[in-house]
């Protein structure tokens, strides 16, 4: 399972003061953790820290400054459960061997598959503790989560989390010294997501998005009973770019068709980055009406694209948004159903929360969270070094 060293994007010898990277989660077509962990290289190569990224997609990092190894493609997340373990043998084996022939100031790891026992600072990340709370939808993952993690975490000198809401999460399930664990909010691509210029991708055929997997802790099925209720008030449709397991997607077709809204709701499983950033901008709203989210970046983007955003009262979502959305009760439907319903008829609710949420969303950049985690590295590495 050892890397396949590849050629290095610096010509430097080694560099014990870099900080090394474990980018393996990083695949052929990234999302999630994997947009996360390409964000945060970016960020912390702009900063002028200096990186040794692991990775399979050297093609996918925009790091100039830094040194990139190329690792076995058999790491990938499209690999399913077997790459998760190739990943995992990986880096107890591969990674560790890199680390003692060209050492490091540092380790981080920006998701929970870092060293066991690690002699130098390890700086692990975790984004939710979701597959803890929905352990039916997660059985393979127990494991990992129960006593892999937990021993990641005790190798490590410091826990970064994305928001306040999965700090006391990660506080309560692993039970970590409070100042062990620091919060550094995620940002979002402003290359990317602002809102057209010329204002004109607004449809006068409205509709409301929704941008995410499908899985239970999603609550897609109250938000179609909601979109239905709400439509029976007006004309409008409902976009819905994402996709899940078989038997999940096929119960929410189920309910799509048996509430006969199945001409009105527009269902893809994948949106590419163009499609994605012109829904973003045409939509009367974006819903997300999550059970848990350990952070809820569509709600963050669409802010930053000028679309008024309905969301839960629950966990990590109100520190997103602030005060630049409607709030709804997630077990509530007509709770959703009135949000959505007032969002198509308030023509001034949608122009202040458009205003609110650009003004939210400016609040948040990769370069904000890349400092803030560079703050933690820094912390960790004032110790003296020492050798893996």
């Amino acid at each position: 399972m050892c890397a396949r060293i590849g050629a290095f994007a610096s010509s430097d010898s080694a560099r014990d003061d870099d900080i090394a990277v474990n980018a393996t989660v990083v695949g052929e077509r990234p999302t999630g953790l994997g947009v996360y962990t390409m964000r945060l290289i970016t960020a912390l190569d702009r900063l002028g820290e200096r990186l040794t990224v692991f990775t399979s997609r050297p093609d996918a990092i925009e790091a100039p400054r830094s040194r990139v190894e190329q690792v076995t493609s058999a790491t990938r997340p499209e690999r399913g459960a077997r790459g998760h373990l190739r990943r995992l043998l990986w880096t107890q084996t591969g990674l560790r061997f890199a680390l003692r022939a060209r050492p490091a100031r540092a380790l981080l790891n920006p998701v929970a598959e870092g060293l066991i026992g690690a002699r130098i600072p390890q700086v692990t990340v975790i984004h939710d503790v979701l597959p803890l709370r929905y352990p039916a939808e997660y059985r393979l993952q127990q494991p990992y989560l129960r006593h892999y993690v937990p021993r990641v975490l005790a190798s490590s000198a410091a826990v970064v989390v994305n928001s306040e809401c999965t700090r006391r999460d990660v506080l309560g399930v692993y039970r970590l010294p409070p100042d062990k664990v620091h919060v550094a909010l995620c940002g979002f691509d402003e290359r990317r997501f602002f809102p057209d210029p010329a204002d004109a991708a607004r449809q006068t055929d409205p509709y409301a998005l929704f941008v995410g997997n499908v899985m239970p802790h999603k609550n897609l099925a109250r938000l179609v009973e909601a979109f239905a209720a709400a439509r029976a008030r007006r004309p409008f449709r409902l976009v819905i770019r994402g996709g899940g397991r078989p038997e999940h997607v096929s119960a929410l077709r189920a309910r799509i068709d048996a509430l006969g809204i199945g001409a009105h709701v527009d269902w893809q499983p994948w949106a590419g980055d163009d499609e994605l950033l012109t829904l973003y901008r045409g939509a009367r709203m974006l819903v997300l009406p999550s059970l848990y989210e350990g952070f809820g970046l569509p709600a963050l983007e669409a802010m930053a694209c000028g679309t008024p955003v309905i969301v839960s009262n629950v966990a990590s979502l109100p520190e997103v948004v602030g005060d630049a959305a409607v709030f709804v009760d997630p077990e509530d439907v007509g709770s959703i159903s009135a949000a959505m319903a007032r969002l198509l008829s308030d023509d001034a609710l949608a122009k202040e929360l458009r205003a609110r949420g650009l003004t939210r969303a400016r609040s948040f950049s990769w370069e904000r969270t890349a400092r803030q985690v560079e703050a933690v590295l820094r912390a960790v590495t004032g110790q003296e070094r020492q050798r893996l």
